[in-house]
């Protein structure tokens, strides 16, 4: 967790955005994952509806949260950040390069859990991140010989 570009805060929210198996759970559970930030994912939630209440819950408690979705465009993400914005929340958003071939062997390698056309589509949905969505910091992660590396997003 050392190599965070960010502090942990109350009332933070991060945004993370990227095709399925790009790193998004994995980087959360090396990163992020030592209790101070709830976890928000479909894939554990498996609704919106649970979805939704977990995000409020948080919203209500000022806790700092992490949305775990690929967030492929910018009306996916909208409705994190204008919650988060609403109840004075420091919005971060970390996108994860999203090359479809290192997806889908990435994928592949750990039992095929998503069918490789639905990278595929998520990948053509995938709407590059801009702080005039809202964010008050925006990352860039890739994987590099197995660990994270990030950076800041230049627009």
């Amino acid at each position: 967790m050392d190599n965070l570009p960010f502090e942990k805060r109350e009332k933070q929210a991060i945004i993370f955005i990227g095709i399925q198996a790009s790193g998004k759970t994995t980087f959360y559970n090396q990163m992020l994952s030592d209790g101070f930030y709830t976890h928000i994912s479909l894939d554990i939630l498996h609704t919106r509806n649970k979805e939704g209440l977990l995000l409020m819950e948080c919203l209500n408690n000022r806790q700092s949260f992490v949305v775990d979705n690929t967030n492929p465009e910018i009306n996916d993400r909208a409705l994190y950040i204008q919650k988060a914005k609403q109840y004075g929340y420091h919005v971060i958003g970390i996108f994860f390069q999203s090359i479809v071939k290192d997806c889908v062997k990435r994928n592949d390698e750990r039992g095929g859990k998503v069918p490789s056309k639905a990278i595929a589509a998520a990948s053509n949905r995938l709407q590059l991140p801009s702080r005039l969505e809202g964010f008050d910091e925006l990352y860039f992660v890739r994987l590099e010989n197995n660990d994270f590396v990030i950076s800041n997003w230049e627009e």
